[in-house]
């Protein structure tokens, strides 16, 4: 697409994946606000029933596959067969309220992008009082430090969820995603769920990276109008734009563009990944000496639970996951050390902590234990190392193992998952190499509000049926070759 084709010249070609009946007020809206746009706009409907939206709006009836997720993927086909008809192609679930602002925005800022770069858009909620929520930034979905950068009149930045219900393509990209063999692959499962992998495959199998003009945000966000995710994730669209701030100050060399350590596993939907957005835990809360005055946290995330910490009476000095998340955790008054993990800890040498507390980080180490050992110097004496983990040892993990189902077969292969298994077992002789002496071990299992009978029964079986893993050693007062003897 080149700046010079005006904008009523423009062809649209807008597909829309619409299952059953339950947004088809939605659907008929977003219909409506397509064909009031500026520019030649034909619409494709794609769904599992007949439905009647008028004599412009073509509906193809009919799932890819039997799985009825897969219904995104029955647009793909016809953008391959139409390519040569339009010089946009928009894919949209039945509830993404798209304007035209949105698509002059990505015109706008296409001509500065690099040949691989795709202008990306992000969701956006509203709860009942009127406040804005982003969906798309959740567990362990984060912003690139490193990818942030000037393309002309923009500043861009990568997020690492591509998925937003929705995506726009030139003809030239729709092209380019086609030959490179990775968009017409049928029906498949990614890093996401079927829908999302759907929407995500021009940015993550045909050579192309999704990027977010930061420094036009509000132009590039789309109202989801189920509002489904209102009250289930928390980042708000001011706490959103406060990661944007910190983008912008790497840019312009005034923060530092760092990430501690790899954060992610390769397994379907990022299982197990480290979460960005960490909820402080009761258990592990417990775990932690009210008395500790000093703590340090490895692998701190957006610091809500260093900041209850901080709330406690602790001060508490922690090593971020990256320097944007970072630099969220340094507004709760956490101090906060940016680098990759080996940086972080040389900065560290010679402190010594009353607490050292790392979550949900270990198993995606290719050396846990060494891990363990090299943070476990800053505990002072007296003082006590506390982890979590996930429970990879639990029963129903281990009869999917077994049976091969999925990709859970894949557990044990580092390199293929990034996942390493640790637990209180295997890490106890690190432990004891650490000169710390084992104190507690509890296991935890969580429950959402419908299973707490259920959750309550399973703590009868403890490890066999328990999430997640919580310990706490201490170090004696005595010298660690004595403490041991």
């Amino acid at each position: 697409m080149t700046s010079t084709v005006g904008v009523r010249q423009l062809r649209l070609l807008v597909a829309i994946a619409s299952f059953g009946e339950k947004n088809l007020e939605s659907l008929k809206k977003i219909i409506r606000m397509y064909q009031s746009m500026a520019m030649n706009v034909d619409i494709v409907v794609f769904s599992n029933i007949p439905k009647n939206l008028g004599v412009d709006v073509e509906v193809i009836v009919g799932l890819p596959s039997s799985n009825p997720w897969s219904l995104p993927f029955a647009h793909k086909p016809i953008f391959a067969q139409r390519v040569d008809q339009y010089d946009l192609f928009a894919y949209s679930e039945d509830d993404m309220e798209v304007t035209e602002n949105n698509i002059h925005a990505f015109l706008q800022a296409m001509p500065w992008l690099e040949a691989a770069e795709i202008a990306g858009f992000l969701r956006y909620e509203v709860d009942q009082s009127g406040k804005k929520s982003l969906p798309d930034g959740h567990g362990h979905f984060h912003w690139k430090p490193e990818s942030v950068c000037r393309r002309g009149d923009f500043t861009t930045a990568e997020f690492t969820n591509e998925h937003a219900a929705f995506y726009l393509l030139t003809q030239a990209q729709l092209k380019k995603a086609i030959a490179s063999g990775g968009y017409l692959q049928g029906v498949h499962e990614g890093r996401h769920g079927l829908p999302e992998t759907a929407a995500t495959d021009p940015y993550t199998r045909c050579g192309f990276r999704k990027v977010i003009c930061i420094s036009h945000l509000e132009d590039f966000l789309i109202h989801h109008m189920s509002n489904f995710y209102v009250n289930r994730h928390d980042l708000s669209l001011s706490a959103f734009k406060e990661q944007i701030e910190t983008l912008v100050n790497i840019r312009d060399g005034s923060h530092p563009a760092t990430t501690l350590c790899r954060v992610e596993s390769e397994l379907l939907h990022g299982r197990w990944s480290k979460n960005y957005y960490e909820k402080p835990s009761e258990e592990l809360m417990r775990a932690i000496p009210a008395d500790a005055k000093t703590i340090l946290s490895i692998g701190c995330g957006w610091g809500a639970t260093e900041a209850a910490l901080k709330k406690r009476g602790s001060k508490v000095t922690a090593l971020p996951l990256d320097s944007v998340i970072g630099a969220v955790a340094a507004r709760h008054g956490i101090e906060v050390i940016y680098g990759k993990l080996d940086e972080g800890l040389r900065k560290l040498d010679g402190r010594e902590f009353d607490c050292l507390f790392i979550s949900g980080l270990l198993h995606l180490q290719p050396d846990p234990g060494r891990v363990l050992e090299r943070c476990s110097q800053f505990v002072a004496k007296g003082g006590a190392l506390v982890m979590a983990g996930p429970n990879f040892n639990r029963m129903p993990l281990l009869i999917k193992r077994v049976f091969g189902a999925s990709d859970y077969r894949k557990l044990r292969c580092l390199g293929q998952n990034g996942i390493n298994f640790c637990s209180p077992g295997s890490l106890t002789k690190n432990i004891r190499r650490a000169g710390l002496r084992l104190d507690i071990v509890k296991w935890r299992h969580e429950a959402t509000m419908q299973q707490k009978g259920w959750a309550a029964y399973k703590k009868h079986f403890g490890w066999l049926t328990a999430e997640d893993w919580i310990i706490r050693a201490r170090r004696e007062q005595l010298p660690p070759n004595l403490a041991l003897a």
